[in-house]
């Protein structure tokens, strides 16, 4: 898969713009901690909205896409530097992206971002209306967790794991941040619907009561904001709302 990374404001440019490709990045928000502590787990959970809406192609061999992901990394957007998140992917032509799924549908998967190139695992179908959320409660699930240097991303749909990846981790991870993402290929992306990340836990190496602090939400983006059960080493919010995006005519970003 082509895709590049970024969550403005934090000046990500993790891939440069080749000839006529655009990459293009919408409404999102960023968060980490910030008294020597680092994130060594966090879970969330999404219900994906409808599939965007008015995508346009000129060439039938370079279709847009449009991506949706929340990660987690060492630094703010260093192309150096591993992004580890599961992600969500939809194309007009959906073969295109290698995304066995319907028009209508999204396709999901674990996936990082490497300083070597992407590695995606197989991706998956999400049935039109299927609600994703963690510990089963709805579906379906996303999980990272770094441990023995090394990160692992589980996915589940419907109480089932549906897509896992492990891979070395590059350096204490201290960002979790969200994107979404427009590749404009030779057209636009069109119009992408508002929707919630869900249940987001962060669970940290120490305490940090400065943490809810450092949430900064652009481009719309709203959220009630993170709360602690124990002290500040582990923080909930119960949702992040993503407002409207729209690519009916690109630039980049």
């Amino acid at each position: 898969m082509r895709t590049a990374y970024a969550a403005a404001p934090l000046a990500l440019a993790l891939r440069a713009t080749v000839g006529k490709d655009l990459w293009t990045f919408g409404s999102g928000f960023y968060t980490g901690p910030v008294n020597n502590a680092h994130i060594t787990k966090a879970t969330w959970s999404v219900v994906p909205p409808s599939v965007p809406r008015g995508a346009t192609a000129q060439d039938a061999d370079d279709q847009p896409w449009v991506a949706l992901w929340l990660g987690l990394q060492h630094t703010s957007g260093d192309s150096n530097s591993c992004l580890y998140q599961p992600i969500l992917n939809w194309s007009p032509d959906q073969t295109a992206e290698n995304c066995p799924a319907g028009p209508d549908e999204w396709c999901v998967a674990a996936s990082t971002y490497t300083p070597h190139g992407q590695t995606t695992q197989a991706y998956i179908p999400v049935p039109k209306g299927t609600q994703l959320d963690f510990e089963g409660m709805l579906q379906p699930q996303s999980v990272v967790r770094a441990e023995d240097d090394q990160v692992h991303q589980i996915v589940t749909m419907d109480g089932k794991v549906v897509s896992k990846e492990t891979v070395d981790l590059d350096a204490k991870l201290l960002y979790l941040y969200s994107g979404n993402e427009c590749y404009t290929g030779s057209g636009a992306c069109g119009t992408l619907e508002a929707y919630n990340w869900e249940n987001i836990t962060v669970h940290l190496s120490a305490e940090d009561e400065r943490f809810p602090r450092t949430l900064n939400l652009f481009k719309g983006t709203k959220s009630p904001g993170f709360t602690t059960p124990d002290g500040g080493r582990t923080w909930h919010a119960d949702t992040v709302t993503i407002p409207k995006d729209s690519w009916i005519n690109p630039q980049v970003a």
